[in-house]
């Protein structure tokens, strides 16, 4: 898996499958032939009360997270910081958002994967109040933004294994990539309109206001954890007997499985410029290359988001799929192939590009998320998410620090060409590992 351009996401990441002693090994299966493809999107999972209160409330979280997305780069250059401050300030984000998520899933298997969210998502709230009064008072304090931002990450980090870890309890196992295409269906479609309306916002109103709507949407999704919490689990949580006989031990995982090892392997190496890419370059790529401002920026960002819609309207479709990772490779490679030619055809140019990186990015997450929680015992599974998602996170700061000096020193354009020579080069990798086309 990738970060995606919010932030891995705020992501496209390999992801292990599991094996049936609990340690990850490799799938078994061959060819990556399509035996069916029906272009459906199943409403079933909605069925379930929790799993439908979980969809509203990650959807209007990833609606508000997309204001911050926009107005953040915004609102540091509005403080008469450059791309050195942005970076810096995104990089406090990341750095946070990195530390906590391995936390974050040792507490999701040890206490619970709705508290853990319900914490963060308050965290957060609070954080993001924050940002909106340094806003509205104009306290030109891009130390303050830092630390703001650095607590935003922190409650990241702790909510994203546990977020991936919680659908299996909500939903059965036959519906399991249903309702991850159903969710990423609606996630993206809140973050295409979200852009669009925070560029028009922060250009025609106030940062703050746009902030402000941010804030809110952590209260909605707080608000949806609470009625899940009161609500039935599809499946229960494993007892403290099952759970104790569950290795705590991740290095002898990491030992005893070689598809482990490759996918974190092409996880780091993708993401090594995606982070920095998305959150510095893309914003210097709108505001000086292509002089398109803040709402260009939005522009840009949805049109990623709205191939994103599109791969997880085309993933409901891939009911025949033999192998998962063959079609993980190829759309890693795909996505390679579209980052390099972003900057090189103008604004339309750009548009094509995110949209086809957005869409075979969706279909690799997907996939591949579904195989984690069908086959990881539930006592390991945000552990598991964890050290994938960390691994997927832990370039994320130098990434953001690199990308904004390369971006200062030389202009944003080899920003892209590099990332998407990084993409390729880990896809390729995956390309010669049995173990990754078995997936």
């Amino acid at each position: 898996m990738t970060s995606d351009t919010r932030s891995s996401s705020d992501a496209q990441q390999p992801s292990p499958s599991t094996g049936r002693t609990g340690g990850v090994g490799a799938a078994g299966g061959v060819g990556g032939r399509l035996a069916r493809f029906r272009p459906q999107l199943s409403l079933l999972p909605l069925r379930s009360r929790g799993y439908r209160l979980l969809v509203v409330g990650q959807g209007t979280s990833e609606f508000g997270n997309s204001f911050q997305v926009v107005t953040l780069p915004l609102l540091v250059y509005s403080f008469a910081g450059g791309a050195r401050q942005l970076s810096l300030v995104v990089a406090a984000y990341g750095a946070c958002r990195l530390l906590a998520t391995p936390l974050g899933g040792i507490l999701a298997d040890r206490v619970g994967a709705w508290r853990v969210m319900m914490a963060a998502d308050l965290g957060r709230l609070l954080a993001t109040a924050a940002l909106v009064a340094v806003a509205a008072l104009r306290v030109h304090d891009l130390w303050l933004v830092g630390v703001l931002a650095a607590l935003v990450g922190l409650g990241a980090g702790l909510f994203l294994p546990a977020a991936w870890a919680i659908t299996p309890r909500l939903l059965p196992a036959e519906q399991l990539q249903a309702g991850n295409s159903l969710s990423s269906t609606v996630n993206f479609t809140a973050g295409l309109i979200g852009p669009a309306l925070a560029g028009l916002v922060v250009a025609w109103l106030d940062p703050a206001v746009a902030l402000g709507v941010d804030a809110a949407s952590f209260a909605v999704s707080a608000a949806t954890l609470l009625m899940i919490g009161r609500g039935p689990f599809v499946a229960p949580a494993p007892d403290v007997a099952r759970r104790a006989g569950v290795p705590r031990n991740f290095l002898a995982l990491l030992r005893e499985s070689r598809l482990l090892r490759s996918v974190l392997t092409v996880t780091v190496v993708a993401n090594l410029t995606m982070g920095g890419m998305s959150r510095v370059a893309l914003p210097s790529l709108a505001t000086h290359d292509l002089a398109v401002g803040a709402i260009g920026l939005g522009a840009l960002l949805a049109v990623f988001t709205g191939g994103s819609l599109v791969g997880a309207l085309l993933v409901a479709g891939l009911t025949g799929l033999r192998s998962r990772g063959r079609t993980a490779i190829q759309c890693g490679l795909l996505m390679g192939v579209a980052v390099l030619l972003i900057p090189f055809a103008a604004l339309p140019g750009a548009l094509v590009g995110l949209f086809v990186a957005g869409t075979a990015s969706t279909v690799t997450n997907v996939l591949i998320v579904t195989g984690i929680q069908k086959q990881t015992p539930p006592e390991l599974l945000a552990r598991v998410m964890a050290a994938v998602t960390f691994c997927a996170l832990a370039v994320f700061p130098l990434s953001a620090v690199v990308v904004g000096a390369a971006v200062s020193a030389f202009g944003s354009r080899g920003v892209f060409v590099a990332t998407g020579l990084c993409l390729l080069a880990a896809f390729g990798y995956a390309l010669t590992r049995s173990e990754m086309r078995g997936l």
